[in-house]
């Protein structure tokens, strides 16, 4: 029953991220072509695939919201930037809110005040170092970026201080890995500007799923 409902849920939201990501795509840029089966597809495997792995990795249904809520949010923003290399702000917006309300009431329930500290901490300090970087080299991150940045520091600060410290360098690295492999092969430029989204979801993914078995920065 538990597993069926699993699938279900994750099958439904999956499904709704794709259609979704077709929708934003269409309006950012009506010139792109991609068929909505292909997005719906990838989202209800996507979908499916994290509704277990949040079911395995978090045992209460606060943080198993918040965090569900999260990684929707990140499929349909890599979906629409790869393709257009911008993200949505309101659904930025609605992934900072609902983590804000779910995480509270979990912090509250759990007694867990300093998980919300670390979160707030994580959150500012992230969002800073984006801003500063946005600053220094304009053009080599978006707005949308600079938004998404303190919102996955708020989720993942929340989990402890190594999380987003982990997060932001798999991001850089693939992302510098990626960037150097396409100019190595003659599809890329260094002013040609990268889609960053892609590369936050998967440090962010990664640190949610596996950060208890990477290195520890912090004790």
């Amino acid at each position: 029953m538990v597993f069926a409902l699993t699938t279900f849920v994750g099958a439904v939201v999956g499904a709704l991220v794709g259609a979704t990501a077709k929708k934003f795509n269409f309006e950012i840029d009506s010139q792109i072509v991609i068929s909505r089966l292909k997005l719906t597809i990838l989202g209800i495997a996507l979908g499916v695939s994290f509704a277990f792995l949040i079911r395995i990795r978090f045992s209460s249904w606060d943080l198993q919201v918040a965090y569900a809520i999260l990684c929707s949010g990140l499929i349909l923003q890599t979906m629409i930037d790869a393709l257009t290399h911008q993200l949505v702000r309101s659904v930025t917006h609605l992934i900072g809110v609902t983590g804000v309300l779910f995480l509270l009431i979990s912090a509250i329930r759990a007694d867990s005040y300093g998980s919300i500290v670390a979160a707030l901490v994580c959150a500012l300090a992230s969002g800073f170092l984006f801003a500063v970087i946005n600053k220094i080299a304009p053009g080599g991150l978006g707005g949308g970026d600079v938004r998404l940045v303190p919102v996955l520091g708020w989720y993942l600060g929340f989990l402890g201080y190594n999380e987003p410290v982990w997060a932001i360098f798999i991001a850089c690295l693939s992302a510098s890995v990626i960037g150097v492999s396409l100019i190595a092969v003659g599809r890329g430029s260094l002013k040609r500007r990268l889609a960053f989204a892609p590369y936050l979801t998967l440090g962010t993914l990664v640190c949610i799923f596996l950060g208890d078995r990477l290195p520890r920065v912090f004790s």
